[in-house]
């Protein structure tokens, strides 16, 4: 009980951050996706898919006028690092590469349904300048947030 309240406390901080300070923001990481990324590399996939589809929903609900969308991206990255590390417990490092891949892997999918909805933008840019910082940012609050849910576990491990 003790991980899924740190679990679901993590979640409502990274939901409260991403719809208010870092809304305005061009270079920001993403807590949520963070949050659900480190539920999967210390808890189980399981909670990590439940924790970016609930709250990629809340942040659709209070910030996007696309719902789902934010859900739709939070599984694909979730099931992107889960792939990759699967029963494997990596370095903070490579955890931190992975992390950063994974949050990086859903912006193809953002793209293109911004780009269906009528937005139209040079990708390149826009990669080079805010998402590729994002998914690094995104990916160094993974490894905080596997650091603070180690800390709350003391080395209690579910894996699939």
């Amino acid at each position: 009980m003790k991980r899924y309240g740190t679990l679901a406390l993590l979640a409502l901080v990274g939901i409260t951050l991403d719809t208010t300070l870092f809304a305005a923001l061009p270079i920001a990481p993403r807590l949520l996706l963070a949050a659900a990324l480190a539920a999967c590399a210390a808890l189980d996939v399981q909670s990590a898919i439940l924790t970016a589809f609930l709250g990629g929903l809340t942040v659709d609900a209070l910030a996007n006028s696309y719902l789902g969308l934010c859900a739709a991206c939070g599984l694909l990255s979730v099931s992107a690092l889960w792939l990759l590390i699967r029963k494997n417990h990596p370095k903070k490092f490579v955890l931190f590469l992975y992390a950063g891949f994974a949050a990086a892997i859903a912006l193809p999918a953002e793209w293109l349904y911004a780009y269906l909805a009528g937005a139209h933008y040079n990708g390149l840019s826009v990669l080079l300048t805010r998402a590729l910082p994002s998914a690094v940012l995104t990916g160094a609050a993974t490894v905080a947030f596997v650091w603070l849910l180690g800390v709350v576990l003391k080395g209690r491990r579910d894996r699939i």
